[in-house]
């Protein structure tokens, strides 16, 4: 294991066009502790194209030799998430570090036995809720904790997700589905929540809507109207752990107006985070403050929080690298600063929060 001081990596799911090849792998390659040992498809021949492609050593068409192989210390799970709890498991049995895109499970009852399986066997888990690695995420964290605009007394989102609004191709009819686990509240909304709550502080009291306003859409390949069976708007609002009012406004689609507005109030001054999509995790996003009665302005990232060796590209890999690098520096150091498993399981029952809080007012 970990020859020669790298870290073995092997992604299920890893074919050429597929958000792993997007994402993933790009940023693997950026850091140089990781070695992209193997990658796996369900064909061998879209495995060997993604191996030729990206220069891994092993190209397998199923989990099983993936997971076993020797040369893998760190098993990535890159597919839908219905598929997540039969390859996690694969991954917990053959005692190796696993990395799952979030969400962990399809549901908080696989989340719970995959992470209570992982802590048995004690292995290093890392749920992809990237939000929280990225140098913005790190950075908003601290300049609120110090006091940049003083006790924070309030805070908003709002957020277009994008899909939800129509399907793009046959594949992404999965999305569509609430059974797939994998629909805006899980995705987006989830995603940035991750980050919200860690740079200000948990929901101590939670009061929440969710409707579907769009009860079909159309398959942009063909025009055909596809039913659309997952909840379309979610307003999510309470007081958090710290004391401060805080809302969550997410609505499929792309709005003329705003798309991704993240507002930080405070006695001293306020932060704005702005973007073009509501996928907090994966958007470039613009930073500014204002001290209270002045003009907002950039709030500029310190060098200290971002890459010194290397020149990143923009999203979605930006933040799949700070991911790695998180992950890297807490296999390093045997920290837990990227989400384990157990983060995994706590963000699945807080949906079911939501989800219950819901029930009794649901459009």
């Amino acid at each position: 294991m970990m020859k020669n001081n790298k870290i073995g990596v092997g992604i299920i799911g890893a074919n050429t066009t597929n958000w792993a090849s997007k994402s993933h792998i790009p940023a693997l390659k950026l850091i140089p502790e990781f070695d992209l040992a193997a990658v796996s498809t369900t064909r061998m021949s879209t495995a060997k194209a993604a191996a030729d492609q990206f220069g891994a050593r092993y190209a397998f068409d199923n989990e099983s030799d993936l997971v076993n192989c020797p040369d893998v210390d760190l098993v990535v799970i890159a597919v839908k998430v219905p598929y997540h709890y039969k390859l996690v498991k694969a991954a917990i049995e053959a005692g190796k570090m696993i990395y799952c895109e979030w969400p962990l499970g399809n549901g908080t009852t696989e989340a719970q036995h995959l992470a209570s399986l992982a802590a048995d066997r004690g292995l290093r888990t890392f749920t992809g809720l990237q939000a929280i690695s990225l140098p913005e995420t790190v950075y908003l964290k601290r300049v609120i904790a110090e006091g940049l605009i003083g006790e924070v007394l309030s805070s908003s989102v709002i957020g277009s997700a994008g899909g939800w609004a129509s399907s793009r191709t046959t594949d992404d009819l999965y999305l569509l589905d609430p059974a797939n686990g994998a629909s805006m509240i899980e995705i987006p909304f989830a995603h940035t929540l991750a980050a919200f709550v860690d740079v200000l502080s948990g929901y101590k009291t939670v009061n929440a809507v969710l409707a579907r306003r769009r009860q079909e859409v159309p398959l942009l390949a063909t025009g055909e109207k596809v039913p659309q069976l997952t909840y379309d708007q979610i307003v999510l609002s309470g007081t958090l752990e710290n004391g401060s009012v805080a809302s969550m406004h997410y609505r499929s689609g792309i709005s003329a107006g705003t798309n991704f507005l993240w507002e930080i109030n405070g006695t001293k001054g306020d932060i704005v985070i702005t973007g073009n999509l509501g996928h907090y995790q994966l958007s470039t996003v613009q930073l500014q403050y204002s001290a209270t009665g002045n003009k907002l302005t950039p709030l500029v990232i310190p060098d200290d929080y971002l890459s010194k060796s290397t020149i990143i590209p923009d999203q979605p890999v930006h933040g799949m690298y700070y991911a790695y690098q998180t992950v890297l520096n807490d296999i390093k150091n045997n920290t837990r600063h990227f989400p384990d498993f157990e983060s995994g399981v706590r963000m699945h029952k807080f949906l079911d929060q939501i989800y219950e809080s819901a029930a009794s007012k649901l459009v």
